[in-house]
């Protein structure tokens, strides 16, 4: 009803109200779609709508530039084309600047900055900046310009802002259209990549190959156990909820990186990849780090080591890190996609959202710790106390991965190396811990602390996850018929086994009571 009776009428002061209240909406919706736009294009081809409003200073996009130490030092190029009403645009003075990370120019937002002048940015402070021709950005095809970035210490940030100097308050604020397209050419077949994603495929093409050669030892693994000798065991420990858990996180961590290897091989081309498939390997990384967690903190509990794991278990997990999952992909997709990342060097773990990320994972890792060292007081007299001793420590590492590339990215590392340092230690510790974990579920491995089949639970006297005490030392452990094709010299993950249990498995005379009495 409100549009038709301000179409009807026009002349009345409600209507013109109505009018710019409209079209004041529907500027605010350019803006943030240009915005989102230009983030999850993060890149070489860049465009949208932005307003300028007297006084303002409005940040468009950042790109970090190569350097070139010898000859004429032009390390990168950008290409800005600007489209805007000269009617609208006739009274303001307008210019489009480039500010880089130096001292001197720009290091984000601060008091000192706020204070400084329109004019005094200008002059002071940027690096370049042209004025804003309002007979040549009212032509259809707009004003062009070209900025040659020069430098040749090291890679720097450089910032595209627009600039509104008017001294008239009064005026009305004017939406403008604009494309950027800034590039490398010093990175021959990658110029189009920014200097910090580089790298973005010697990254995740060779973790794609790690993840396929993963997930195809997992499926083989399950399949040849579930093949074996045709006991109910053994198809049982190919569908066990650790395996199934384990064989999921796989497959999300393969879909991840093959989308993220997509997305760059596509980027090479037309400087914007597939921002979507960006997005979702992003959600996908999440939920198989999540996974990952969860058979971490079941495996600090003692299960497939030295209690049953069953069904609830797992459902138990899902419904502690639930919450804490879907709140970890908001902060990050929020913190990622941040219009304040277009103006700093920041990025996603450099911000208050980002430490919100980290603080999960210390989380995560005080819990992990608590239950390890509890599984571990009921375990040391026996022989699973090694496992606790060592690995149970290596694993625990995992959870470090994150906030020690946060405090190195504050403390040490350039602002251009940031992302790709935390992705290759995030992401390589990943691939490792489930490696090791594909390692210890393999069948016929004799030397692996975890037990997933019932045969193995009965042979060493395991107890349901629901019930939480004190196993029996090595020497009070009875026997089990010999009747059950178990390797003799089954469990150590990459230590094995002390010889005094198959010693005594060896020494056990035989028994007839059934599988189900055993239990």
């Amino acid at each position: 009803q409100t549009p038709g009776f301000s179409r009807l009428c026009p002349s009345t002061a409600l209507g013109r109200k109505m009018q710019q209240a409209t079209r004041h909406a529907r500027r605010r919706r350019l803006v943030v779609a240009a915005a989102l736009l230009s983030r999850c294009c993060g890149g070489a081809w860049l465009g949208g709508t932005s307003i300028v409003a007297p006084g303002s200073t409005t940040f468009l996009s950042k790109f970090c530039f190569t350097f070139k130490p010898e000859g004429d030092n032009k390390a990168g190029m950008v290409d800005f084309t600007v489209v805007a009403s000269a009617s609208a645009l006739r009274l303001h003075k307008a210019r489009m600047v480039l500010f880089d990370d130096e001292d001197d120019s720009y290091t984000g937002p601060s008091s000192s900055w706020s204070a400084y002048s329109c004019e005094d940015r200008v002059q002071n402070h940027s690096k370049r900046y042209v004025d804003l021709d309002w007979t040549q950005v009212a032509r259809p095809e707009g004003q062009q310009i070209i900025f040659r970035i020069v430098q040749k210490v090291r890679p720097r940030w450089w910032y595209v802002a627009l600039l509104d100097c008017s001294d008239r308050p009064r005026l009305s604020d004017v939406p403008i259209s604009w494309q950027a397209h800034l590039w490398n050419p010093g990175y021959g077949i990658f110029s189009e990549f920014s200097t910090d994603r580089r790298f973005m495929l010697h990254l995740f093409v060779p973790l794609a190959l790690a993840y396929s050669t993963l997930v195809l030892a997992q499926f083989a693994a399950n399949k040849a156990v579930a093949a074996r000798a045709g006991d109910d065991s053994a198809s049982g420990k190919a569908a066990h909820p650790f395996a199934q858990i384990l064989s999921v996180g796989l497959v999300l961590g393969l879909a991840e990186t093959l989308l993220y290897a997509l997305h760059g091989t596509i980027y090479i081309f037309n400087g914007v990849g597939m921002p979507l498939l960006a997005v979702i390997a992003q959600l996908l990384a999440m939920v198989s780090s999540f996974v990952l967690a969860s058979l971490l903190l079941l495996v600090s509990e003692g299960k497939c080591v030295s209690y049953i794991m069953v069904a609830g278990d797992a459902r138990r997990m899902i419904r502690m890190l639930g919450p804490f999952l879907v709140s970890c992909c908001c902060l990050e997709l929020w913190g990622e996609y941040s219009l304040r990342l277009n103006y700093t060097t920041d990025y996603v773990y450099t911000t208050p959202f980002g430490w919100a990320l980290i603080l999960v994972d210390l989380y995560l890792l005080g819990v992990y710790a608590r239950n390890t060292r509890s599984t571990y007081i009921m375990e040391k007299e026996c022989d699973e106390g090694k496992f606790y001793r060592t690995w149970g420590v290596v694993f625990g590492v995992w959870f470090l991965a994150l906030p020690i590339t946060a405090i190195l990215a504050q403390a040490i590392l350039a602002p251009y190396v940031w992302w790709i340092v935390s992705h290759s230690v995030k992401k390589g510790l990943t691939v490792i811990a489930y490696g090791a974990l594909v390692v210890g579920l393999w069948p016929g491995n004799t030397r692996t602390y975890f037990k997933l089949d019932m045969v193995e639970a009965v042979r060493y006297r395991l107890t349901p996850s629901s019930v939480w005490r004190a196993p029996p030392t090595p020497s009070k452990r009875k026997p089990v018929s010999s009747m059950f094709p178990v390797p003799m010299t089954l469990p150590g993950l990459l230590g094995s086994k002390p010889p005094a249990r198959v010693a005594e498995d060896r020494d056990a005379k035989p028994r007839t009571d059934t599988l189900e009495a055993e239990a």
